[in-house]
Parts: structure tokens; sequence; C-alpha cells
């Protein structure tokens, strides 16, 4: 089976508010359970992805060392944060969550239609994503490849991926995140798991 994970980072302390929070790691509890996801992914990993946020890569190299994988081998991608693929000006999208508050730019993400200033067009940039993500899966060996990224990007993936867009209390918690595989008719299998450890 080809499968794609797309997993919320593990937990870090909370961010102040007016931050990004970039600098923040992980705590002991995400490392903890960090470490038991690992435990319970299938043994073939091909591919670990990783947004280029420390958080982030700190959840990637956990799954990457349980699985003996060698660390070089985790890919960073923006497209899966710092900015992000829903990101086309980081400075101006910023704007967004002083002047609108992060409830109303979640709700933009979950099923906004309009354009906001420093973001993609959302409709399409999800349609570009779930073309390379069917390219990927499609070109693929059996087994499993993992992306690991941020609430915003699983939130918005799985609310424009699913045929219902998700309510704000469906957002995704640490570890939380998007199972695809490639059917058998070359059609994407897609399930949501917002509470983490799949």
């Amino acid at each position: 089976m080809k499968t794609l994970l797309i997993i919320r980072h593990a937990e870090r302390p909370a961010i102040q508010d007016g931050t990004v929070g970039n600098e923040l790691a992980l705590t002991s509890n995400g490392v903890h359970e960090t470490i038991r996801l690992a435990k319970s992914l299938p043994r073939k990993i091909l591919s670990i992805e990783s947004s280029p946020i420390l958080r982030c890569i700190q959840t990637a190299e956990l799954i990457a060392e349980h699985h003996e994988l060698p660390l070089t081998s985790i890919g960073r991608s923006n497209l899966l944060g710092d900015p992000g693929f829903i990101i086309e000006d980081a400075e101006l999208a910023w704007t967004n969550w002083v002047e609108k508050g992060a409830e109303a730019v979640n709700e933009h993400l979950l099923s906004g239609t309009s354009v906001w200033p420093g973001f993609r067009d959302l409709g399409e940039a999800v349609l570009q994503m779930r073309r390379s993500i069917e390219e990927m899966l499609t070109e693929s060996d059996d087994g499993v490849h993992v992306w690991v990224t941020h609430d915003t990007i699983v939130a918005t993936l799985a609310s424009r991926l699913q045929k219902t867009p998700l309510e704000l209390e469906e957002w995704p918690d640490f570890l939380g995140g998007l199972t695809i595989r490639l059917g058998k008719k070359k059609a994407l299998d897609i399930s949501y798991s917002p509470s983490g450890l799949f």
C-alpha cells in the first residue's frame, strides 16, 4: 500500500501572543508522544519530509531514529512550513493574524473562499498540493512517506481534501493528521485524525 502521513509536530510550549514561536522546541511530553507514534508506524518508511521549523525537525528526527533512518535523509520543505504552501508573502499574511485574530484566520483556512492578503488562493493551492501527492504516491513503491508540518497546513488540507470542511472544534492537536492512501484505481483514500497518534 502506498501511504502518505501528514502529521502536525508534537507538543511544544505555548506560543506567546504576538509571536510566531519558530524557536520553540518540543516539550519532554512531545518527545515521549513522538516516540510512541514512531513505534506505532509501519516499518517500511520510505521518506520523511519536514517543515524547516525546529519542532517539526525534532519530530521528524525522532521518527527517523526509531526507524533507523539517517537524519541526513530527512528532507526540508518550505511547502510544509516557513512559510507553507498556503502563504504567498509571510509578512503580509502575518498581518491577518495580528489584525483579525487566530480564530478568524483559522476559519478562513478551513472554508474561506476569498483571497486574503499574503495568502495564496486556497482552493488552487490545495489542488496543486493534491496533484503533487497523487504524483508522488503513483511513482512510489509500496510503503509510507511521512510529512511533518504545522496545524495550519494539516487543517487546510484536511478541510479542503475531504467532502465536508472541518469545524474549528476539529482543529488538529499535536501529532494529529491525515492518512492518504493511493487506492487500486489511483483514487486517494483520505482519513483525518485530529487527536493524534494514528
